[in-house]
């Protein structure tokens, strides 16, 4: 079987070439990364506040260093690498993404958008070009949500939206809240708030990522412009019944919350559609309880992840599929409960920026378009 670097070394070679970047670098790099958390044929699982991210982050800062970066971690475990410009005062250009991954992650899914800034960095460095601006990267912890279910942790506290409250109270599935493994990684979540970025000082951010999706390549095109992040809701419902025998019990005396589940997660994909063109709603997570072959479940949980880049489209099509819910619950008699885990507004992004990718792509001669990141975060 060829190894991720011999992959992505085939693919390269097919490409342009860019003055300042060595496409064997590049691909030496990610496949590097990859490893760390890689699980055999089954993609990457790096979660944050694990030995696993922490590997990764040590051999991102040693690549920073290498290229002249001043690399510090800030209280929430964000990793920053400064390189001054001429005029040191004025507001930063910053750019990076993350490193944790969902579960099984891709090897570009974070990993691609943190390299590419290294690397831009580095090619940059290596000209005789100057930049005005101090440029920082930025690893931002947590993004992705994984272990903890909220997602977004270091980018929220660097703008402020993080307290020591949520710190407390957010838990992973072994009962441990961010505060604590924060501080057993060595951070000082009491401290959260010096993770905030004075307002104005940073000037502009920017995120080379992968689509997630398939309309640059069905269309074959390069680049992605995008002018907008939609905007994300988790929704959790929990049907509660009766647990019994499975061969014991009629099927007209059951109160089986997993057929009450399988009943809601069909209607939710029919409703999307019925409300906005953009709009999508997923059913990714399910906890079922016993979780007996034999047993007709008691209770069951369905974790629905809801994106728009209209929020108004977003927040109704969260409003009937709350309304499925219930009638499910009340036809089946079945009690119910719905809970929020996360819901961010859709963000219109920069025009200047996107007027300046355009132009990029265009002096480069790659064909590209506008649209939207689905992702939620991904800029």
């Amino acid at each position: 079987m060829t190894s991720l670097k011999e992959r992505l070394l085939t693919d390269l070679y097919n490409c342009g070439s860019y003055p300042g970047v060595n496409a064997e670098v590049l691909a030496s790099r990610l496949s590097e990364m990859a490893q760390i958390g890689g699980l055999p044929n089954r993609g990457v699982s790096r979660y944050v506040y694990t030995e696993e991210e922490k590997e990764a982050k040590e051999l991102f800062k040693s690549w920073l260093e290498d290229i002249g970066g001043l690399v510090w971690e800030d209280s929430v475990g964000n990793m920053i690498a400064r390189f001054e410009g001429e005029n040191p005062e004025m507001p930063v250009v910053m750019t990076g993404s993350h490193l944790d991954t969902v579960p099984e992650g891709g090897a570009f899914d974070g990993a691609l958008g943190c390299i590419s800034s290294l690397m831009a960095v580095e090619a940059l460095r290596n000209s005789d070009k100057k930049h005005i601006r101090p440029i920082e990267i930025v690893v931002f912890a947590d993004e992705e949500g994984t272990r903890f279910g909220s997602g977004l942790l270091g980018s929220r506290a660097m703008i402020g939206e993080v307290s020591k409250e949520e710190l407390h109270q957010v838990k992973d599935n072994k009962g441990i809240t961010i505060y604590e493994a924060m501080e057993d990684m060595g951070f000082m979540p009491a401290k959260v708030e010096e993770s905030k970025y004075p307002e104005n000082s940073i000037h502009a951010f920017i995120e080379l990522h992968i689509e997630q999706g398939k309309q640059l390549e069905y269309n074959q095109e390069k680049i992605g412009i995008v002018n907008g992040i939609a905007g994300p809701s988790w929704q959790t419902v929990t049907f509660y019944g009766e647990t019994d025998h499975a061969g014991n019990t009629p099927m007209n005396l059951r109160k089986d919350t997993v057929a009450a589940a399988g009943e809601l997660i069909t209607e939710i994909e029919k409703v999307p559609a019925a409300v906005s063109d953009s709009a999508v709603a997923t059913v990714g997570k399910v906890h079922v309880l016993p979780n007996g072959s034999n047993v007709i479940s008691g209770q069951t949980e369905l974790t629905i992840d809801i994106r728009d880049i209209k929020e108004e489209a977003r927040n109704e099509v969260i409003a009937r599929v709350k309304n499925i819910a219930e009638a499910i619950a009340e036809n089946r008699e079945l009690e119910m409960e719905w809970k929020t885990l996360l819901t961010l507004p859709p963000v219109p992004l920069s025009k200047n920026i996107q007027r300046i990718t355009e132009e990029a792509a265009q002096r480069h001669g790659l064909a590209y378009r506008l649209l939207p990141s689905g992702a939620g975060h991904d800029a």
